[in-house]
């Protein structure tokens, strides 16, 4: 059980490393990274919470047996309560914390929430695998960092909004565009056993999906990290007054 649970937590501490060493301006305290980390791991009890709710409502959750069951099940059993459950403990982690000072540490805070529910999920995963390790190296390059992305995306506007950004679309894209991302991550891996003539197709489009997301990660890495250079650099003196003598 020692090696599974190392296994599933190897790309977890690298992505959380990473992350770390990004912010390279005005570190974060090591603690509040792993308290940070906690939160997420909290979080996968709230999924929990979530989809009951959602099952008592009515709601089918699971259906794999065809494209729109699967398209169904990647909203309602994955994407849409995890996220819930993610923002719920990333706003509860951050509402009272007064290191929450700079952009990127709203990436920073949100990846690590985002790494300690990908790393329990893992967890169960292998746990749950005839084939620990083979599912663990999978998941070590597919889910795990998809994962630390879209909790990346929630991050970069979440700290749009709270350094001032107030209208509607960003409070919006707080939910949205992790929700959208990771919907359409889970419909793509699900799909592939629906259609299994088409897996080549699916392939090509679950690693492009990957692509696109881990290079908007980096854009917006770039960008939080310009800002807040530009809000720690002073402004420029105001050029001497000629003399009046």
């Amino acid at each position: 059980m020692l090696l599974v649970i190392i296994t599933a937590l190897i790309p977890v501490v690298i992505l959380g490393w990473w992350i770390y060493k990004k912010d390279s301006l005005r570190p974060e305290p090591l603690r509040m990274l792993y308290k940070a980390f906690l939160y997420g791991v909290g979080s996968t009890f709230v999924t929990l919470v979530i989809t009951s709710f959602l099952a008592m409502a009515g709601v089918k959750l699971y259906d794999l047996g065809s494209f729109q069951g699967a398209v169904s099940t990647a909203l309602f059993a994955a994407a849409l309560p995890e996220e819930c459950a993610k923002l719920l403990m990333l706003w509860l982690f951050l509402r009272n914390n007064p290191y929450y000072d700079e952009y990127l540490d709203g990436i920073v805070y949100a990846a690590c929430v985002g790494l300690g529910f990908a790393g329990t999920e893992n967890i169960l995963y292998l746990l749950q695998s005839d084939n620990w390790l083979g599912t663990g190296i999978m998941r070590g390059i597919t889910a795990v960092p998809a994962h630390f992305a879209i909790a990346c995306a929630m991050g970069y506007f979440y700290s749009k909004r709270h350094f001032g950004d107030r209208s509607r679309l960003t409070a919006v894209c707080v939910l949205a565009v992790p929700v959208i991302i990771h919907w359409v991550y889970d419909a793509l891996a699900f799909s592939e056993g629906i259609f299994p003539a088409l897996s080549v197709i699916i392939n090509v489009l679950f690693v492009l999906l990957i692509w696109l997301v881990y290079r908007n990660t980096m854009r917006r890495i770039s960008t939080m990290q310009q800002l807040d250079q530009s809000r720690m650099t002073p402004p420029p003196l105001p050029p001497d007054r000629p003399s009046s003598i």
